[in-house]
């Protein structure tokens, strides 16, 4: 089995347990603070045309669906598109598509898209930069590429631990990029870097293993690895856990990163 297949597999099982679980609005994913920073000097307008890519159950594609023409979701997670066709329904929003495709073979002729977002996908990517220079391949030269997920401490020590306990965490977990290693892939893509911005987002830790599902036994050595961590003060896990009103937390880092197609010469 190729590492490629063997990731589009670790997805699809992992995301048929937590598709229900997106809509849990006490989740960063659904905080709307979060959402409305996302979409924040994007240039939403009337006529445009979105494809949100790796779009999940469409929490951002209804999100951004109100104010645009037309937005066309794709996963390559059946049971996440089913969950969100329901929730499409539910919200009456009528110019969202789903359809069901891996985001390094997007299935639309070039220059198709005003805007192409992804958030919160490309750490479970086998291939990040294959999956960029798709979505700046269907973007049109006037649009914008934008690029929002989770990034890893720079520190190579910090990363790998980071990156370690989300793999145990979620096994459809690859690498979350560094900040630099996302700007150099943007440059790679042949995308222009109009703006970086980051934010800190606190995350319980209960909720973060329990939408993943994360089996006892792991969850458990999670657990008292991060406790070890908030005793010893020694970097443990590379999540920089607190405790906040007796609750278990930590911090992950977000990242928005907007492009745009240059024109070769």
């Amino acid at each position: 089995m190729s590492l490629h297949r063997s990731n589009e597999e670790a997805v699809r099982e992992e995301f048929k347990k937590q598709a229900k679980g997106f809509s849990d609005k006490r989740l960063t994913l659904n905080n709307r603070t979060l959402l409305e920073w996302i979409l924040k000097g994007l240039g939403i307008h009337s006529c445009m045309e979105v494809l949100d890519v790796a779009a999940g159950t469409g929490i951002l594609s209804r999100a951004v669906a109100p104010g645009v023409k037309r937005v066309v979701s794709i996963d390559i997670s059946e049971d996440m598109i089913e969950e969100g066709m329901r929730q499409n329904q539910a919200a009456g929003l009528p110019n969202i598509e789903y359809r069901l495709a891996n985001g390094e073979r997007i299935l639309y002729g070039n220059d198709t898209f005003d805007l192409v977002i992804s958030r919160l996908a490309f750490h479970h990517f086998a291939h990040p930069a294959d999956v960029l220079r798709e979505m700046s391949r269907v973007s049109t030269f006037a649009g914008e590429v934008c690029v929002v997920d989770m990034i890893s401490p720079e520190d190579d020590m910090l990363c790998r631990l980071y990156n370690h306990y989300e793999m145990l965490r979620d096994p459809s977990h690859t690498y979350a990029l560094k900040e630099s290693e996302l700007i150099s892939l943007f440059c790679e893509a042949d995308l222009f870097v109009l703006s970086v911005e980051t934010m800190e987002v606190p995350v319980y830790v209960d909720r973060w293993l329990e939408l993943a599902r994360t089996d006892g036994l792991t969850a458990a050595q999670i657990i008292k690895d991060i406790e070890r961590e908030l005793l010893t003060g020694q970097p443990v896990t590379g999540l920089f856990p607190f405790i906040d009103q007796g609750e278990t937390m930590f911090k992950q880092k977000w990242m928005k990163m907007v492009g745009k197609k240059q024109q070769r010469m």
